[in-house]
């Protein structure tokens, strides 16, 4: 957290710059406190840094892939799902639901709980939630 919020407060101090000239409210600094008070995350781990921490970016810079290749966020769902698979000793055919649930998508279709799917060799449904 503590590398995202100088990555954001210095953002913020550029931002400020402008709206002073302009009259807009100001934007206040975040810190650590803040972060973990509003959303309980303490460790972050994330797929690239840089454009992450890039103040005048704050994205990650992530490829675009086709859509008959998996998307990045399916690759890391379908991981967890295998050592979840794993851990209860069953069989991707034993599943009968994959829901997914993303703040943000990589890309509106296909859906990520759908690539799982088919990827972990599921006969049931798959279902994505966003926020979008």
């Amino acid at each position: 957290n503590e590398e995202l919020v100088e990555s954001f407060n210095s953002w913020v101090d550029t931002e400020n710059a402008r709206r002073a000239v302009t009259g807009e409210t100001l934007l206040q600094k975040s810190d650590s406190d803040f972060i973990v008070h509003a959303s309980g995350v303490q460790t972050r781990h994330v797929i690239e840094r840089e454009g992450i921490l890039d103040p005048t970016r704050m994205a990650p810079r992530i490829p675009a892939r086709p859509d008959d290749a998996l998307s990045l966020q399916a690759e890391f769902g379908i991981a967890s799902a295998k050592k979840a698979i794993a851990h209860a000793g069953v069989e991707g055919s034993d599943i009968d639901l994959v829901i997914c649930s993303a703040s943000h998508h990589q890309r509106p279709y296909p859906a990520i709980a759908i690539e799982m799917q088919q990827a972990l060799g599921t006969n049931g449904a798959g279902f994505d939630m966003g926020l979008g």
